[in-house]
């Protein structure tokens, strides 16, 4: 089995993937390292894994560079690669390998599969049963309308109770003792 275009390695660290043309394909790279986890590589790459790193040297290479002067490459700072790194390295990982099966012969898995549907016949029914219509139910014994009850003797409310004069509260004052001075002698040598 040959080697794969790209290695695991390769795959982790992509941020981009281009497709620039039927063979060469454009490929941005994050750094692993803590002190250039900022920076950013680039590696232009054609179908028989041969690697490229400056886009003058691609110039040179290919016969038709038109299509280079009109591309907009997209950079690794643009805000949505910036904001989200691991759902580009996912979309940029989901191309390479689309591009690497591409490349290698075999077909891509984009196009949809086609399920073959088996139908069964469902068996009817029989007849169907008559529809029964509802029957009004007549009541067994009328209802009684309740009278109002009447009172024999009017009920009379109690008189209210009226003060004479307000009550007054008296506070009681105690008075305490007078105190006493005691004088306390000096204690002897």
């Amino acid at each position: 089995m040959p080697t794969p275009l790209l290695t695991a390695d390769d795959l982790g660290s992509l941020l981009i993937f281009e497709k620039l043309c039927d063979d060469w394909v454009r490929e941005v790279h994050r750094f692993n390292s803590q002190r250039k986890k900022r920076m950013n590589f680039v590696i232009f790459r054609n179908c028989e894994n041969k690697k490229i790193t400056s886009l003058e040297e691609l110039k040179e290479l290919l016969e038709d560079t038109s299509f280079l002067e009109t591309a907009e490459l997209k950079s690794a700072f643009s805000h949505d690669i910036v904001s989200n790194k691991v759902g580009a390295n996912k979309i940029a990982r989901k191309a390479a390998k689309a591009w690497m099966a591409e490349s290698s012969g075999r077909k891509v898995g984009s196009e949809p599969k086609v399920v073959k549907a088996t139908i069964k016949e469902v068996p009817l029914l029989k007849e169907a049963s008559p529809v029964i219509e509802a029957v009004p139910v007549e009541e067994a014994a009328p209802v009684e309308v309740a009278s109002p009850v009447e009172e024999a003797a009017p009920v009379e409310e109690a008189a209210s109770v009226e003060e004479a004069a307000p009550i007054e509260e008296v506070a009681v004052v105690e008075e305490a003792a007078p105190v006493e001075v005691i004088e306390v002698a000096a204690p002897v040598e």
